[in-house]
C-alpha cells in the first residue's frame, strides 16, 4: 500500500513538472510569437504593427499629439537585389539599420515598416523646417559607403515627413501622409526631404487624379519647356532638354513631382510620353529650319513604362519620319534604373534607335548600380553627371574628384559629359577647370518657353542672366 502511495506521489510530481515545463514552453512560444508580430525578423527593429501601436497611443494622449514621423527609403533597392542578390540586399538593410540607429537622438525611436524603408518617430519636433533638417541628418547618416565583398556601395535615399500636429485621427492617416510626402521627395531626386502639406491631398486620391490627368491630355493642358545645355568654355547653346509641365486651368501650374509619379503609376506616361516626343520633334524641325547653322540637339526623357512598351521604338521611328527631324538631333535620355530593370529588352529597344541615328543619353550615372560594361554595350552618346555630385563640386575635394573621374571616363568612352544642376559661377568654373565640356542648370537658365529659346539661338550663347526675367514654370 505504501508503494502505491509513493508511486502515485511520484507520478503527481512528474505530471506537475511536465505541466510546468509545458507552460514555460508555451509561454516562450507565445512570447516569441508576440515578438515576431511586433518586430522585424531581419533587423530586429519594431515593425509597422508596433509603429501603428505607438502612434495610436500618442494620438490618444492630448499632451503627446505633436512630433514628426519620418520615412526614409532607399530609392533603388530593387536594383541591388537584382545585381548582387537578395542576401546582399538583406545585409545592406541590417547595416543601414545599425547605421541610422547610431544617429538617433534621445527620445527618437526607429522602426522598419516594410521593404527598404525605415521610420523614425521624433516626439520633439513641431516645425516643418526642424523636421526637414532632421530628415536631412538621418539621410546623411546613410550617405556612407557600405562594404559588399570587395565593393563599396553608396545608397540613394529620400525622406517623407508627416507632422503630428493634431490633424490626424488615426495612425494610418499619418503613415499615408508620410508616404505621399515620400512620393514627392522621390520626384525631387536623391537626398530630398519633403514635409506633407494639405495641398498634396490630391495625390492620395489616385483614381480621381488618374481621371484628371487623362482629361488634361485630351484638353491639351500639358506643355513643354526647354532647359538649355551649354558649352562650359564659351556658353554656346548646343542643346535643350524638353521638360513636361502641366497647366491646370483650376489649380494653375502643377509641380512635376506631383503629377509625374501619377502618370507613371497609371500608365498614362505612355501616351503623354508619345505626345512629348512628337511635340519636341516638331519643334526641333522648326529650329532646324529657322536656324540652319545651329546644331541644336533636343533631348527627351524616357520612362521605364515607355521603354517596356513593345512597340515604343516603332512609334518613335514613325514620329521621326513623319516630323522630318534629323535623327541625330533627337536624343533619348534614360536612367540607370531603366536599363537595369530589363537589360536585354532595353538594349534591343535602344539598338533600334542607334541604328536609326538617334542619340542616347544616360542620366543619374554614379548614383545607381550599373556596371561600367553597360556603358560600352549600350553605345551611348551623352553621360549626364548627377546634380548630387555637382552640388558641392566647388567646395568638396571628394565630389570634385568624383566628377573629374566621371568626366575622364566619359572622354575615354567617347561620350559627351553634361553636368546637371549647375546653380553658381563657382560650380561652372570648377567643372570647366576639371575638363567637363557641357552643363545645364539655373545658373545659365531655368526651363524656357519656345520664344525664349528662339532668342538664345539667335544670340548663339547663354548668359547667366538670360533667364532671370522669364516666368519659371518649374512648379
Amino acid at each position: 500500500m505504501v508503494f502505491v502511495v509513493v508511486g502515485l506521489l511520484a507520478l503527481s510530481i512528474i505530471m506537475i513538472a511536465a505541466a510546468a515545463t509545458f507552460h514555460r514552453s508555451a509561454s516562450r512560444a507565445q512570447a516569441e510569437l508576440d515578438r515576431t508580430t511586433r518586430y522585424d525578423v531581419l533587423t530586429g527593429l519594431p515593425n509597422r504593427a508596433e509603429l501603428e501601436s505607438d502612434l495610436a497611443a500618442r494620438l490618444a494622449r492630448d499632451e503627446s499629439r505633436h512630433g514628426a514621423l519620418t520615412l526614409v527609403e532607399f530609392t533603388r533597392y530593387a536594383a541591388i537585389n537584382d545585381t548582387y542578390g537578395h542576401e546582399v540586399g538583406d545585409g545592406l538593410l541590417v547595416a543601414a539599420a545599425e547605421q541610422i540607429g547610431r544617429a538617433l537622438q534621445p527620445g527618437e525611436r526607429l522602426f522598419r515598416p516594410s521593404g527598404p524603408q525605415f521610420a523614425v518617430l521624433n516626439p520633439g519636433l513641431d516645425a516643418a523646417d526642424d523636421a526637414t533638417r532632421r530628415a536631412d541628418e538621418l539621410q546623411a547618416s546613410l550617405a556612407v559607403p557600405f562594404r559588399i565583398g570587395t565593393d563599396h556601395l553608396r545608397v540613394a535615399t529620400t525622406a517623407g515627413i508627416a507632422l503630428i500636429d493634431g490633424r490626424a485621427e488615426h495612425p494610418q492617416q499619418l503613415l499615408r501622409e508620410a508616404g505621399v510626402a515620400l512620393q514627392h521627395a522621390e520626384g525631387n531626386g536623391p537626398r530630398s526631404s519633403v514635409v506633407y502639406g494639405v495641398s498634396m491631398q490630391a495625390t492620395v486620391m489616385a483614381a480621381a487624379a488618374e481621371k484628371r490627368l487623362s482629361e488634361a491630355l485630351d484638353n491639351d493642358e500639358f506643355e513643354l519647356l526647354y532647359l538649355p545645355v551649354v558649352t562650359l568654355d564659351t556658353y554656346e547653346l548646343v542643346g535643350v532638354e524638353a521638360l513636361l509641365r502641366w497647366a491646370d486651368p483650376d489649380r494653375g501650374l502643377i509641380s512635376p513631382s506631383e503629377f509625374l509619379p501619377l502618370l507613371d503609376e497609371s500608365g498614362l506616361i505612355v501616351p503623354v510620353g508619345d505626345w512629348a516626343i512628337a511635340t519636341a520633334c516638331r519643334q526641333g524641325v522648326r529650329w532646324q529650319q529657322a536656324f540652319p547653322d545651329r546644331e541644336l540637339m533636343t533631348t527627351v526623357n524616357v520612362s521605364p513604362r515607355q521603354l517596356a512598351n513593345a512597340d515604343f521604338m516603332d512609334r518613335v521611328l514613325r514620329t521621326v519620319e513623319e516630323t522630318g527631324i534629323e535623327p541625330g538631333r533627337l536624343c533619348l535620355e534614360i536612367t540607370e534604373g531603366v536599363v537595369m530593370r530589363d537589360i536585354e529588352s532595353a538594349w534591343g529597344m535602344l539598338r533600334l534607335a542607334k541604328d536609326a541615328g538617334i542619340k542616347l543619353a544616360l542620366d543619374d550615372f554614379g548614383t545607381g548600380f550599373s556596371s561600367l560594361a553597360y556603358l560600352r554595350r549600350f553605345d551611348l552618346d551623352v553621360l549626364k553627371i548627377d546634380r548630387a555630385f555637382v552640388r558641392e563640386v566647388a567646395s568638396s575635394r571628394e565630389d570634385a574628384a568624383i566628377v573629374q573621374q566621371l568626366v575622364a571616363l566619359a572622354h575615354a568612352l567617347d561620350l559627351a559629359p553634361v553636368a546637371e544642376g549647375v546653380d553658381s559661377a563657382e560650380q561652372a568654373q570648377t567643372l570647366h577647370g576639371i575638363g567637363c565640356d557641357f552643363a545645364q542648370g539655373y545658373y545659365f537658365s531655368p526651363p524656357q518657353p519656345v520664344t525664349s529659346i528662339d532668342h538664345l539661338l539667335a544670340k548663339g550663347t547663354v548668359s547667366p542672366d538670360d533667364g532671370s526675367s522669364t516666368i519659371n514654370w518649374t512648379g
